[in-house]
């Protein structure tokens, strides 16, 4: 799991043993200030090539996967767009 700030995308935050789990992280950590949301990503340790995005969070809310906000700062990768 991971959070899209304005300024940074956050390297991995935290690795969950259950997705059930991870989501429920993910949709706590899109409502801390200063995140624009919180996605959760399934990979195979020692594995290349295997991540794949699962869900992202958006202010609490689970979006669909791949998810283009009207909010373009998440569409951008958490950098502003002027």
């Amino acid at each position: 799991m991971h959070a899209v700030r304005e300024d940074e995308v956050r390297p991995t935050e935290l690795i969950c043993s259950t997705l059930a789990d991870a989501e429920a992280n993910a949709a706590a950590l899109s409502q801390d200030p200063g995140v624009l949301a919180a996605a959760v990503t399934r990979f195979t340790v020692d594995s290349l090539g295997t991540r794949s995005g699962v869900a992202l969070y958006v202010a609490g809310a689970r979006q669909a996967v791949p998810y283009v906000s009207n909010d373009r700062r998440i569409f951008s990768s958490g950098r502003k767009i002027s």
